[in-house]
């Protein structure tokens, strides 16, 4: 087990404060303007190589992590944490990557999925045999800690100009919140690593973002690639896209079956999971979306 982070917590620490002081914190998520150019990643799984592959495929780095390329703004959709490999060095890298590339008008923007949830509600334990490394992985996390601040400041969802983005599915019932709403509420829920998401969960309270109806678990809308369930999941999909004023939802969260991007709901769906990290199938793709709703799959080193 690779806990590198521990080594780089000062430098990681020392990001962050500048980046804080670099940085407007964006408080609405909702109706994002941008004509640049834009593309999504999905879970990454603490593979940082799957990440700068990407980001060198498409210019937007240099071989020494320079931020080179003007206008880019890059969505990770959620899980890049495991507690194992180069997690914690992905936020590092990521926040560094913004600091750099603020001058540029260029950005990584990562979304909240159900692996950032539970690292904040430190409830990844580990095995005994990494026992007393997980324990000081949990540290990291503790309330008040910058990894803490930093994960509490980031959203479950977001639209840039027509398209959502989120880990996994926005039924219905909290699209008519409002994205605003969903991520005040999911900020609400992981406080105090997690004091009111533990109530939530005990009590079953309805709405409850990061439950598992909620869009960092949901896997509903993954369903439409089921033939029986497609009429009624598209259905529901649709619901969710008109009350957000959308065209499009892309998700991750669940890996596609023929490891392949899929699209759903007429093109209203797009996941995109396709176990990207080399712990998982080491099939690495991303999608770059153009300002006429059309959007363009990569792959890299594969054969797809």
């Amino acid at each position: 087990m690779n806990i590198s982070y521990l080594r780089n917590f000062s430098c990681i620490y020392f990001l962050i404060i500048i980046w804080k002081f670099s940085y407007v914190y964006n408080e609405s998520y909702s109706n994002i303007k941008w004509e640049h150019d834009l593309f999504s990643i999905s879970d990454l799984h603490s593979d940082l190589d799957a990440l700068k592959k990407t980001l060198l495929t498409e210019n937007i780095i240099d071989e020494e992590n320079n931020a080179i390329r003007e206008n880019v703004f890059v969505i990770i959709t959620g899980d890049v944490l495991d507690p194992a490999y180069d997690d914690i060095e992905i936020l590092y890298f990521i926040q560094n990557y913004n600091i750099k590339a603020k001058p540029l008008n260029s950005k990584i923007q990562l979304i909240l999925g159900n692996h950032e949830v539970q690292n904040i509600c430190l409830d990844f334990i580990g095995n005994k045999k990494y026992g007393e490394e997980y324990k000081a992985r949990n540290k990291l996390f503790k309330k008040g800690e910058v990894l803490y601040n930093y994960l509490l400041d980031l959203p479950f969802v977001i639209k840039v100009n027509d398209i959502l983005f989120s880990h996994a599915s926005i039924l219905p019932y909290y699209a008519k919140r409002g994205i605003d709403y969903i991520n005040d509420e999911g900020r609400s829920e992981i406080k105090n690593n997690c004091t009111l998401l533990k109530f939530k969960r005990k009590t079953g309270q309805r709405f409850c973002v990061c439950c598992y109806n909620g869009p960092t678990f949901n896997r509903y809308f993954s369903r439409a690639a089921e033939m029986p369930f497609r009429r009624e999941v598209c259905k529901s999909l649709f619901k969710t896209l008109n009350k957000l004023s959308a065209k499009k939802l892309v998700n991750g969260h669940t890996i596609q079956r023929n490891r392949k991007v899929n699209e759903y709901c007429k093109g209203g769906l797009i996941m995109a999971d396709t176990g990207i990290s080399k712990w998982k199938y080491g099939v690495i793709n991303y999608v770059q979306y153009f300002q006429d709703g059309s959007y363009k799959v990569n792959y890299i080193n594969s054969d797809i």
